[in-house]
């Protein structure tokens, strides 16, 4: 049962930080984030935010962001956050960058040379 009360919780942390990052955040090293999944653990205490970056073809910039940026948004959302949900004790976020993405169109890209 508790599971599924993560999974809504997750789904909503998601919505809602995707939200709150496109609408609220001024800070131009985050304008491209984009929020891909959230992890919650079984007693929504923590949060772990999975993150990718949009690149711009044209943009040879360095697209990384400082944990320390991050760890500020964090507390920002978790703030924001708090006000929005309806429950006792929001979760701790953490950000990690979602590598799924860039693993997954290397694969591809071996199996393209392979043809």
């Amino acid at each position: 049962m508790s599971s599924i009360r993560a999974q809504k919780v997750s789904d909503f942390l998601r919505k809602e930080i995707s939200l709150l990052i496109s609408t609220e955040i001024n800070d131009p090293r985050l304008k491209n984030i984009n929020i891909t999944a959230v992890k919650v653990s079984s007693d929504i205490g923590q949060a772990i935010v999975f993150y990718t970056i949009f690149r711009q073809e044209d943009s040879e910039t360095n697209t990384e962001i400082a944990p320390k940026t991050l760890e500020k948004l964090s507390g920002m959302l978790r703030s924001r956050l708090s006000k929005i949900m309806k429950i006792r004790r929001v979760p701790k976020l953490s950000f990690r960058f979602d590598e799924s993405i860039e693993y997954s169109s290397n694969i591809e890209e071996l199996l393209n040379n392979l043809k």
